[in-house]
């Protein structure tokens, strides 16, 4: 109840970006999926924009259409959910979806972000970029001064840099929700 109070008091004023913080944190399935329906049909409704902001790689699968990667505060990876859960380019992307548990598959242990942090063998040829280590963790992060936001695929971003260039990139240009018919 208390997340619907805040539902209401933060679109009483017709706001055009709707920005939610982990919106469904502590609810039981049931609600969680309730509130985001609820989301849904406000946002078509009023025609506003919804920033989720979420550690529940589920909940944006099925409710975002772009995604931002963040760790310690910068975007590792930007694109369509579809582009970026299909392929995952970022060293800390794929670790964070390789540690998703797959339902009906048994493990004797679930693994972590760590253990798919590798540096893909099919990154874009002419980019570089650092795998996370755990002397950078969680100080240093990802990524140095060089590094900068790179379009490696059309409309698919990552932080790495261009191999053998100083050319700084243009920043990506922000999607938003298409509409849905």
């Amino acid at each position: 109840m208390q997340q619907r109070v805040m539902l209401a008091m933060a679109l009483a004023p017709h706001p055009k970006l709707l920005v939610a913080d982990e919106p469904t944190t502590a609810l039981d399935v049931t609600i969680q999926a309730q509130i985001l329906e609820l989301l849904r049909k406000i946002q078509k409704a009023k025609g506003m924009a919804t920033m989720l902001i979420t550690h529940d790689l589920g909940v944006v699968a099925e409710n975002a259409d772009v995604v931002a990667v963040m760790f310690s505060g910068k975007i590792l990876e930007y694109g369509r959910v579809e582009d970026v859960f299909a392929r995952p380019l970022h060293p800390y992307t794929r670790g964070l979806l390789g540690s998703m548990p797959v339902l009906g598959q048994r493990a004797h242990r679930l693994p972590t972000v760590m253990d798919g942090a590798q540096v893909p063998a099919d990154f874009p040829a002419g980019f570089t970029v650092s795998p996370h280590v755990d002397e950078q963790h969680p100080v240093g992060g990802y990524g140095s001064a060089e590094d900068q936001l790179h379009e490696v695929e059309a409309g698919h971003w990552v932080l790495c840099r261009k191999a053998g260039s100083s050319e700084v990139p243009p920043a990506p240009r922000l999607a938003h929700r298409r509409s849905h018919a």
